[in-house]
């Protein structure tokens, strides 16, 4: 008598079946720098010198030249995601979307700081951060930051130590067809100050300013 021999299906065996993510571990298990633009990176690491930190997300934005980046896609809830960081990868279920930027997106399982969130397809879905990911629809908005901002942190590095007259600066952040701002510069410094600290960046009275940062 021939025996027979069924498979079921295994959910119904109450086993729980996992996506193979291996082959997307290997392509970003080594960004502890995450390149999303052209001139920008972010980072959970704790980093010196930086362009915004997000105490909420856990996040920093640093300025880097990359010759590629990453171009992050939307995903949909319930489909498998995997938060995928140098050591660790956990797999889970995407389980609720971001509605604003101090408001992660949500796996079902822990998700790593500074981690690659990716799909099966190793398309990259979002950033590992404090309580959850943050998704593609809010990375633009994280790294907004004012052109001459910048500017000002790349003199004041270059120049670290000396006294900046404001000519000084007006002649380096803005262009020749501009009219420089004395309230707007003062606006830059005290965003860099948000972000340095304020003892890191000295006024000298009658003089100008100085980064000590």
């Amino acid at each position: 008598m021939k025996k027979l021999f069924f498979l079921l299906p295994t959910f119904l065996l109450g086993v729980t079946t996992y996506p193979d993510f291996s082959m997307c571990y290997n392509k970003f298990k080594n960004y502890s720098i995450i390149p999303i633009s052209k001139h920008y990176s972010v980072t959970s690491k704790k980093q010196k010198h930086f362009l915004k930190y997000d105490e909420n997300l856990g996040l920093y934005l640093i300025k880097t030249n990359n010759k590629t980046y990453l171009k992050f896609k939307q995903s949909h809830l319930g489909v498998w995601l995997a938060s995928i960081k140098k050591g660790s990868i956990y797999t889970g279920n995407y389980a609720e979307y971001q509605k604003k930027l101090s408001i992660p997106a949500k796996l079902s399982t822990p998700v790593k700081e500074g981690s690659i969130i990716t799909d099966i397809f190793c398309n990259p879905i979002g950033i590992g951060v404090k309580g959850g990911f943050l998704s593609q629809k809010f990375i633009s908005p994280f790294i907004k930051v004012k052109p001459k901002v910048i500017k000002l942190l790349d003199l004041f590095i270059r120049k670290r130590g000396e006294v900046l007259s404001k000519d000084m600066i007006f002649d380096e952040i803005y262009d020749y067809d501009e009219t420089p701002n004395e309230g707007s510069l003062r606006t830059f410094i005290n965003n860099l100050r948000e972000i340095f600290g304020k003892d890191k960046i000295v006024t000298i009275k009658g003089r100008g300013y100085k980064f000590v940062g």
